[in-house]
């Protein structure tokens, strides 16, 4: 149990590690294991027990997330309701518990690929969800809506965590929970 504890301290220490570095250089290709396990105060034959590089500990992250976010939107999806609501306040409260990690990262160039993975998988989501009926029954159109939806909403939140945006995650969650709810009553 204790090793199983260890290891958790040490992919902890490692993500944070990273988290910083990539903040500072703003390019994962300018991280060095070297540097890595200097600031998370590891070996280096530590640091590859868990990771095979400096790449491996960005997927990690990029699936945490995914992963994170991909469940919430099934329970949301499960519902059968238009609860943006609980959605948006289940997301704000997930982004809220690793917010100061999530600007270091969105603070970098690293997001990119993710940002765009995120948003396949929400629109893929979102496109099949029935209870959706505001949006056109005609596919390509659909498809468009969804996009438009997941780019704003994605893009809110990596330009609160890069620093652009004066409002609060609560804010932003209001904010788009307004947007939504006015688009069902137009339906």
């Amino acid at each position: 149990m204790a090793e199983y504890r260890n290891s958790i301290r040490t992919k902890k220490a490692i993500k944070s590690a990273f988290a910083e570095l990539l903040s500072e250089k703003n390019d994962i290709n300018k991280i060095t294991v070297k540097e890595l396990v200097e600031r998370a105060d590891i070996s280096k034959s530590t640091f590859y027990d868990h990771y095979q590089d400096i790449y491996a500990v960005a997927e990690q992250f990029e699936m945490e997330i995914i992963s994170l976010l991909e469940s919430i939107l099934k329970d949301y999806v499960k519902e059968s309701s238009h609860n943006f609501s609980s959605y948006i306040r289940k997301l704000i409260s997930l982004l809220k518990e690793n917010e100061n990690l999530y600007k270091k990262i969105f603070a970098s160039d690293l997001p990119v690929h993710f940002i765009d993975r995120l948003k396949d998988m929400c629109n893929e989501a979102i496109n099949k969800d029935v209870k959706l009926n505001f949006l056109s029954d005609d596919p390509n159109i659909r498809l468009t809506q969804i996009d438009f939806l997941t780019n704003g909403v994605i893009h809110l939140f990596v330009d609160y965590f890069k620093g652009k945006l004066a409002e609060d995650l609560e804010q932003i969650g209001n904010g788009i929970n307004n947007i939504l709810n006015m688009m069902i009553r137009y339906e």
